[in-house]
């Protein structure tokens, strides 16, 4: 079978990946402006959220769109991550040839943003698995043998984690949160012109700002930096787990092994930092209390089209296709406790 230009290109140097892998990837994490001449592919945990902010304040891009795609989100902002609320076609949207350009022309800006594997794994742990996040109730599971109870909640450690990355996770085509950022970027088929890194944000996008022609200072801070304790959860020993999972990342992105976050030891200092600022708090609960009123509009609206229904006496149509639509689902679907976390 006969793919796309650069759905060939990442099969010839990715052999062990999929077709299908490859193109929702790509559909996904990249983002081309043709007028702009860039290419932008973005990894989780690595300033992403900040990148597709500015992508789509360069584009105009309309207001939000909330509730959209297979996006479990608990913040509004949060669903700048749905694939159409970035106006920007994805490489594969593109024809042969303009594919071809966009990864081959030296005019062409192809760029992307990472992280210290260290920080960022354990960022992915505190904001996915830690609070047990929508769509990462499998983690729990498969950690826990259960989800969090009532009371008294069991919460997952780093160095469980770490350990459930090193025994469960194939850290090629694993959870994108925790994956490889290599394998992530496809980085050998990609010919990146030059890959940032989030610990020095600025230099980064002052790079993107020259391409672009600018002379609007649009550097700042990235978003994804996880808020909370400073207090680090390495020792040696835990340093060395990690250094060893993700060597890969060390060393072809550049970055020291003996860089893991050191725990502090000026306790006075440390406490206060342990408490979230209240108005850090106040943030995160309100955001999540405006998505569950917006889940409750669209249960009360699925109610009464389902009532319209009824009154039209489709009620058992409906229901005979809600069976045979559960009964695919389940033929066809991994169970709760087998299936891979779902990724954002």
């Amino acid at each position: 079978m006969s793919h796309e230009y650069a759905v060939r290109r990442v099969l010839d140097r990715y052999t062990y990946l999929k077709p299908e892998d490859v193109i929702r990837r790509l559909r996904y994490s990249t983002f081309v402006s043709l007028p702009k001449r860039f290419l932008y592919f973005e990894v989780p945990k690595a300033a992403c959220t900040k990148m597709k902010e500015l992508l789509r304040s360069l584009e105009h891009g309309p207001s939000l769109e909330l509730l959209v795609g297979d996006l479990l989100e608990t913040r509004r902002d949060m669903f700048v991550h749905a694939r159409q609320n970035v106006p920007l076609p994805s490489l594969v949207d593109l024809d042969n040839q303009t594919q071809r350009t966009v990864l081959e022309s030296p005019d062409f800006l192809r760029f992307t943003f990472v992280r210290n594997p260290y920080t960022r794994v354990m960022s992915a742990w505190k904001n996915k698995a830690l609070l047990c996040e929508p769509g990462y109730e499998q983690v729990y599971l498969r950690m826990k043998g259960s989800l969090p109870s009532l009371h008294g909640k069991s919460l997952i450690t780093f160095r469980e984690f770490i350990e459930y990355i090193s025994k469960q996770c194939d850290l090629r085509t694993c959870n994108l949160h925790w994956r490889l950022q290599t394998e992530h970027l496809f980085l050998s088929a990609m010919d990146f012109s030059f890959i940032g890194k989030i610990e020095q944000m600025g230099e980064g996008l002052r790079r993107f700002q020259r391409h672009l022609g600018l002379v609007t200072d649009f550097a700042g801070t990235p978003r994804n930096i996880s808020h909370g304790s400073d207090e680090s959860e390495y020792n040696k020993d835990l340093a060395d787990k990690v250094y060893s999972l993700y060597q890969s990342d060390f060393e072809a992105l550049g970055y020291d092994g003996e860089t893991w976050p050191l725990p502090r030891h000026d306790t006075a200092e440390l406490s206060k930092k342990l408490t979230v600022p209240f108005e850090v708090f106040s943030d995160e609960i309100i955001e999540r209390n405006l998505i569950i009123s917006l889940l409750y509009e669209e249960r009360e609206q699925l109610r009464a089209d389902l009532r319209k229904v009824s009154r039209l006496h489709l009620l058992p149509i409906v229901n005979a296709l809600i069976k045979l639509h559960n009964k695919f689902r389940r033929a066809t679907k991994p169970s709760l406790m087998n299936s891979p976390p779902s990724a954002k």
